[in-house]
């Protein structure tokens, strides 16, 4: 964008110019007169003229940033929607290829596993449309005929397909679905899983920010059908937008700030911005009236004019001139002032955190948010740079995206990168941070715009979905799932250094009556505290797993000979043979341990835990609270001429 260059006063020092009518000494007086006041007026309007354009482009310019910066805004907050989708469909599809249709989808939600509270539907469809697992109760529904569908079953590439709004056949209402395809571990076309997503939260962005009495916010895709707009109060979907002027501008231009007349539109007279999204078929616009930009303007407007024809009248002297000129200075002071405060405004009451950074890095300011965020005063940040400010494993990385945005922009780059930042009490901060370069007037780059969003929360629901799919709800030990991992690769390690490994499968001896007589409350406890001792049987590099029920699986990564195990099982059946304290009543248990050693009893996972399960039920009919070898070992022993135990 363009300003408007405004004629400063002479500065001291600068050659002032001279009087009109210097060197009309032999001039009539009255012509001398004439001459000054027609110049005066002549000054006086133009001077007008100028200040009132000078002030509409400068709204018109600063309206223009501020849904610049609103637009940048409302991308990343759909681009995040979006991701979150794929996430929580890729979660879906993973957990269907492994389990079958018989994935507990609302059981997740009701437990709060997906706290992805957007989608109101969630769904896995076969390779023939039909609805196998879902989050609502639904009866037989096919969905063969969907355009998602569709678009999954002849498209091999693993994208999420946004669709256009389609009324529901499970809600009954008005929904955009999302898919992501399911694929076979042959390739082959397995189904989708679906997400149903209320219209209404994409421009829910709205409320965050003014856009004024008639703004507009829309998300469209590139095949021209609007997936959600709201202008004023109104809202709209699945509309033709392709004669619309934003949407034919993006054939020439991914992004760009116009004045649209609102013909094509509602016909209202709107600043738009608009954006193209990397890596998805949506654009993002950003509209407020034009009306409402320049009310202010077109109320000073009407002053000046005022002004100026009063000026026009009373102005036949020098002095008068001179008033008028002063205070067309002080006039100019004050909407530069009202201007900067519009600007701050705007700049501080953002919803994202904003930041202006130098090319080398250096913090130049922050808005009131992104100082929240990190916790520091804007002096504080302002001493620093954007590297600074994060981790030293990070800072790299983060050089790198600057240095590839302040480069030629690459349709391959990526809009945005997700980081940690330390906050100043040491806590972390993980953002999703976009960054927009300003150029000056010969294309180099003069400093970058910054916009932060805290995710925070989804980063740490990653962690715990990860850490869920993988561990025990009720002792936090790894599961089934994640035992077989670390079997496989100590066994890996044992066999490449020529080394024994063991596995020992334990069962509690009266578990059963604990539960019976005490409750399955008491019985969750005594599970816990078992599953404590039991980890402080072993050293840390060993694996304590709960199988189920009341039974324990213990890898053992290295054994240096066969008496170590029955040391740990020694161990173990003197830790569990110790009284349980369960919230005052006092219990006792006992167990019964397998021991299964690796090569001797096998060679993989399957035949060892089988082994070890034999040997802990040879244990328990042996009379319980002892251990015992797999039979395998034994007939081994036998042929050495070996006694075991």
């Amino acid at each position: 964008m363009t300003q408007t260059q405004r004629s400063d006063p002479p500065q001291e020092g600068e050659p002032q110019r001279r009087a009109p009518w210097a060197g009309l000494a032999g001039a009539p007086l009255n012509l001398v007169i004439a001459l000054v006041s027609a110049a005066a007026i002549a000054g006086i309007w133009l001077t007008t003229l100028q200040r009132i354009a000078f002030e509409r482009e400068q709204a018109q310019a600063s309206a223009m940033q501020s849904n610049a910066n609103l637009a940048i805004a409302f991308e990343q907050q759909v681009f995040r929607t979006l991701k979150a989708a794929e996430q929580v469909a890729a979660f879906v599809r993973e957990e269907y290829l492994r389990q079958g249709a018989n994935i507990p989808l609302r059981q997740w939600i009701e437990r709060q596993v997906i706290r992805q509270e957007m989608f109101t539907i969630i769904s896995v469809v076969t390779e023939t449309g039909d609805l196998v697992s879902s989050s609502s109760t639904a009866g037989a529904v096919n969905y063969a005929d969907r355009a998602f569908f569709q678009a999954q079953r002849s498209s091999a590439q693993d994208r999420l397909y946004v669709n256009a709004p389609v009324l529901g056949r499970v809600s009954g209402q008005w929904q955009i679905p999302m898919s992501l395809r399911i694929t076979r571990a042959d390739g082959s076309f397995g189904g989708v899983v679906v997400m149903s997503v209320d219209p209404a939260n994409f421009t829910d962005f709205y409320r965050q920010a003014d856009l004024g009495h008639q703004g507009l916010l829309e998300l469209t895709g590139l095949d021209g059908i609007v997936r959600a707009r709201q202008a004023g109060g109104h809202h709209s979907l699945d509309l033709d937008a392709r004669h619309l002027s934003w949407f034919q501008r993006r054939t020439s231009a991914a992004q760009g700030d116009f004045v649209d007349d609102g013909v094509a539109a509602d016909g209202v007279a709107r600043i738009v911005s608009y954006r193209t999204m990397e890596g998805y078929p949506l654009m993002v616009t950003v509209g407020t009236a034009q009306a409402e930009e320049l009310e202010p303007v077109l109320q000073r407007r009407a002053r000046y004019l005022a002004v100026a024809g009063s000026a026009s009248a009373a102005l036949l002297v020098f002095a008068s001139l001179l008033i008028l000129v002063l205070a067309r200075q002080r006039a100019v002071a004050r909407a530069l002032h009202a201007s900067e405060a519009l600007f701050r405004a705007t700049f501080h009451q953002a919803a994202m955190g904003i930041a202006h950074v130098a090319p080398d890095g250096r913090i130049l300011g922050a808005n009131e948010k992104f100082c929240r965020m990190l916790g520091y005063e804007s002096d504080e940040l302002r001493a620093r740079s954007l590297f600074e400010l994060g981790d030293e494993d990070s800072r790299q990385e983060a050089r790198q995206f600057v240095a590839q945005r302040l480069a030629a922009p690459s349709p391959a780059l990526s809009p945005e990168i997700e980081k940690r930042y330390r906050r100043k009490d040491g806590s972390t901060l993980w953002v999703c941070e976009a960054l927009g370069v300003v150029r000056d007037a010969r294309g180099r780059p003069d400093f970058l715009v910054a916009v932060t969003q805290d995710v925070t929360a989804r980063k740490n629901l990653e962690e715990r979905l990860s850490h869920d799919a993988r561990h025990d709800a009720l002792t936090g030990l790894p599961n089934r799932l994640m035992f077989q991992d670390r079997f496989t690769q100590v066994l890996e390690s044992a066999q490449r250094h020529g080394r024994l490994a063991a596995v020992l499968y334990l069962d509690l001896d009266g578990f059963k009556a604990v539960n019976d007589s005490h409750g399955h409350t008491a019985g969750d406890q005594l599970l816990r505290q078992a599953a404590q001792r039991l980890e402080g049987c072993v050293r840390a590099e060993d694996t304590v797993s709960r199988f189920g029920g009341d039974e324990f699986g213990i890898v053992l990564a290295t054994v240096a000979q066969e008496q170590d195990c029955e040391r740990v099982a020694t161990k173990i059946l003197q830790a569990l043979a110790t009284p349980f304290d369960l919230g005052g009543t006092v219990v006792q248990v006992s167990a019964s341990v397998g021991i299964a050693l690796f090569p001797a009893h096998g060679q993989d996972i399957a035949t060892l835990v089988a082994q070890a399960d034999e040997a802990m039920y040879a244990a328990k009919n042996g009379g319980r609270n002892r251990f015992a070898w797999g039979t395998a070992v034994q007939a081994c022993a036998a042929r050495n001429g070996t006694d075991w135990p």
